[in-house]
């Protein structure tokens, strides 16, 4: 079945999380600087690094859960392991999410929207799948400028289901109308989105920015290191 509608994740897809690295240091410095931490910029950063990833991890089986109680559990985990008590930390910018730390540095990959603008042109239509909260969503949406260039929207929380979980992808292919035969699905997570749209019976597509190394337990159709790749992929 030929292709018919392109599904894309959003956060490390069609923007690259490298483009908050600055903004986020400059965030935990202040939330090092709030509490009076001793600790160097380099070991609140591990601090953080390592409970998001436990706060992940407590979560990576669960089908829906919010990405504000994520962030917040990241937060406060950071906090307790540098020695501060999880209540006074309750209210940080870190706990908000990336909306809370500023979104300045956020924009689109290298010829995202070109990219769009021919995949439309050429007939399929374009949906953002993402696993993020209506509120994140709303404020990396605005910045990043790409309103115009998709036909549908659907978020972890809006459908209550966050991927690899099937909820999601069923809720996003009931809005285009279409097969998952006739989907391709492009993220960067293997785990959410690879894993998911293989699930689902999506082509799924491999963002990396790194040389991918072997994954025998999720293996994308296809994996590709720029986005400026597909027009050719989908529809040489």
């Amino acid at each position: 079945m030929s292709i018919r509608a392109v599904f894309f994740d959003l956060g490390g897809t069609l923007f690259s999380f490298a483009s908050l690295e600055g903004i986020f240091r400059e965030a935990l410095a202040g939330v090092a600087q709030e509490h009076g931490l001793a600790a160097s910029g380099d070991e609140v950063r591990q601090a953080y690094r390592a409970s998001m990833m436990t706060a992940i991890a407590e979560r990576v089986n669960q089908p829906y859960y919010l990405h504000g109680e994520l962030f917040a559990a990241a937060h406060t985990g950071m906090l307790e392991q540098l020695g501060v008590p999880a209540a006074e930390g309750a209210g940080s910018i870190l706990a908000a999410g990336p909306q809370g730390v500023g979104l300045d540095g956020v924009k689109p990959r290298e010829g995202t929207r070109e990219v769009l603008e021919q995949l439309r042109a050429a007939g399929l239509q374009l949906s953002i799948v993402s696993n993020i909260d209506d509120d994140q969503f709303e404020a990396i949406w605005s910045a990043i400028g790409l309103e115009d260039c998709f036909d549908a929207i659907t978020t972890s929380e809006a459908a209550r289901s966050c991927k690899p979980h099937p909820g999601i992808f069923d809720v996003a292919l009931g809005k285009a109308g279409v097969a998952a035969e006739a989907v391709a699905f492009v993220g960067d997570s293997l785990h959410h989105d690879v894993a998911g749209a293989n699930a689902a019976g999506m082509r799924s597509i491999w963002l990396t920015d790194e040389e991918p190394a072997p994954d025998a337990t999720h293996v994308a159709n296809h994996v590709i290191r720029d986005l400026r790749e597909l027009p050719g992929l989908l529809l040489g």
